[in-house]
């Protein structure tokens, strides 16, 4: 089990490259800038993995506060597939000027929040081509990890090009050989295998340099760079190949299912076993406030006139699941998913659902966690009217944590030391279930299902608030029998990722990889818009896959990036 390897931001955030040649944001200068002459060079695989929570000391609001664009995606992603209303005060209350935007399908090259998570990124890549270029001229033999560093490196590159290949699709690749002369004569024209090349030649260089375990807890090892392996393959549709990847992080022993999913999503330091890969947060680290999940800081239920009683002091309640999330975990009597039918209706207090719902939604009425004072109020949404009730409660901490930050006002309220996952082990189970049902081994791929199924079934359901010896719920759910033919085990394996990986940034990505999104998101939008009016006209169009290339990168680049045909 991993512990944690704190990442000190304070020190850290200054760090960037020194050879600003042009305006463009691939090039913005840092304050407090460190450089290979003032630091050792393990600081610079730290400042590196500091880039994973988005936030940078260039003295604007945008960088310390990325909630428009977090790294857990709920905006890139949750909103925009169906999982998540936008959420907030009404459509009016727009983090980043474009968010009730990427909502309603109404991208638009100027938007700020897409301007926010190219830069993001690119400070990320930025980093870690410094780290390697400082590594490249140390020598090993005064620095013994110097292989080991460079392999974790070689990992977060790949992180952060996946991330801007989900999003972006049309990039601009640069490493530590590009001259900072030329990185704004590179255009964003080069195709997905190359792209993807690149990210496999990282992984694959990481993996002969990295060990299975490292001495201090918390570094990437050779099994987390098998994990990206395997979902890059995953992304490529390599069936084999992700089989055998999947199969090193199985095999390793170092991770598996926890057996209770409300801890998992609620206690810091519970999810280690399951959390391959994490963006690790931390408080009383000596900062003023805490290195804290700055990117989920709206997303915590609202508390009206600062109620004590109230789990938290306060909140913005956004990234609210949406009614067709929480009717898909509706299930039959067989305790089998309704694939067709769940959204025909709304769920009821009487309809058989899936445990899982309670605890990563949150529904008037319904206990909140360990919270003992009350349960769910209907006053803690902000603009039910707009928005609905229901909470997102999933990768939220327990009031009750010790590890919930604290500050007399309330700020920043209902976060904590609780890590977001970027790679959990029941997303490698759910790939390598993926490539068996894709390559024709149907049997071997719903085993996997079932094993994430029978976790949900054997966990502690959530209890009813005023009889806690009842369940809060009719739960049911059953496991599948071996013998479905490939288009029901894909329909069920694609409703498994829906069901196990909501609301942590994964399900739109999902439906572009599976070439199903302006189909499914537009089916969605019929549908929502009955519920949700500000949907009228919303629709998702071939174009707006992926985000469009921030306008002001095209100027900066004096022409030579060019926007996605459509914008």
């Amino acid at each position: 089990m991993k512990t944690k390897f704190k990442i000190v931001f304070a020190f850290v955030l200054g760090l960037q490259m020194t050879s600003c040649v042009t305006d463009s944001d691939l090039e913005v200068t840092e304050y407090n800038v460190l450089s290979e002459t003032n630091v050792d060079p393990d600081q610079f695989v730290i400042a590196a993995y500091s880039a994973l929570d988005y936030r940078y000391n260039t003295g604007q609001t945008r960088d310390n506060w990325p909630f428009d664009h977090a790294p857990s995606n709920w905006v890139a992603c949750d909103i925009r597939c169906g999982d998540a209303y936008k959420g907030g005060g009404g459509t009016g209350d727009n983090p980043g000027g474009g968010m009730h935007q990427l909502e309603t399908q109404n991208l638009f090259p100027s938007s700020e929040n897409v301007y926010n998570l190219w830069r993001a990124i690119y400070f990320g890549i930025q980093r870690v081509n410094t780290g390697l270029k400082t590594l490249n001229t140390v020598d090993a033999a005064q620095f013994p990890n110097k292989e080991v560093r460079i392999g974790e490196l070689k990992v977060l590159r790949a992180h952060f090009y996946f991330e801007a290949i989900k999003n972006f699709g049309s990039i601009v690749w640069i490493d530590e050989n590009t001259p900072a002369s030329d990185i704004n004569k590179i255009p964003n024209t080069f195709d997905f295998n190359f792209m993807w090349s690149k990210i496999e030649d990282d992984l694959n260089d990481a993996i002969s340099k990295l060990p299975d375990t490292q001495t201090e807890s918390g570094r990437i090892n050779k099994v987390v760079a098998y994990a990206f392996l395997c979902k890059a393959q995953i992304f490529q549709k390599k069936w084999t190949e992700a089989i055998v990847s999947s199969n090193y992080v199985i095999n390793s022993g170092k991770y598996n299912l926890v057996s209770n999913i409300e801890k998992l999503y609620s206690e810091p330091g519970y999810g280690n076993l399951e959390n391959v890969f994490a963006v690790q947060y931390s408080i009383n680290d000596g900062s003023s406030l805490g290195n804290l999940n700055f990117g989920n800081l709206l997303n915590a239920p609202d508390s009206p006139g600062d109620d004590v009683n109230n789990p938290y002091l306060n909140g913005d309640d956004f990234d609210k699941p949406s009614q067709n999330l929480v009717n898909a975990y509706k299930v039959g009597a067989d305790g089998l998913p309704l694939f067709d039918s769940f959204n025909s209706s709304n769920v009821t207090l009487t309809d058989l659902v899936d445990p899982r719902l309670d605890h990563a939604i949150g529904r008037d009425g319904i206990t909140w966690k360990d919270w003992g004072a009350r349960a769910q109020q209907g006053n803690w949404n902000r603009d039910a009217s707009t928005y609905g009730n229901f909470l997102v409660k999933k990768n939220v901490i327990s009031p009750n944590s010790s590890g919930l930050a604290s500050n007399p006002t309330g700020f920043p309220w209902a976060l904590g030391n609780l890590d977001f996952p970027i790679i959990k082990y029941s997303d490698v189970l759910l790939w390598k279930a993926e490539a068996s049902i894709e390559s024709g081994n149907i049997p071997e791929g719903v085993s996997l299902i079932n094993l994430i199924r029978t976790r949900a079934k054997n966990t502690a359901y959530v209890k009813d608030f005023a009889n806690p010896s009842i369940n809060a719920a009719n739960y049911l759910i059953n496991t599948y029998t071996s013998n479905l033919s490939k288009d029901q085990a894909t329909k069920a394996l694609r409703m498994e990722r829906r069901l196990e990986l909501a609301n942590e940034g994964h399900t739109y990505y999902d439906l572009v990889r599976w070439g199903i999104a302006e189909q499914y998101v537009n089916d969605y939008i019929e549908v929502e818009k009955t519920r949700r009016g500000y949907l009228q006209g919303a629709s998702l169009q071939p174009h707006e896959l992926y985000l469009p290339i921030p306008q002001i990168e095209i100027d900066a680049s004096s022409g030579v990036y060019t926007q996605r045909a459509g914008y």
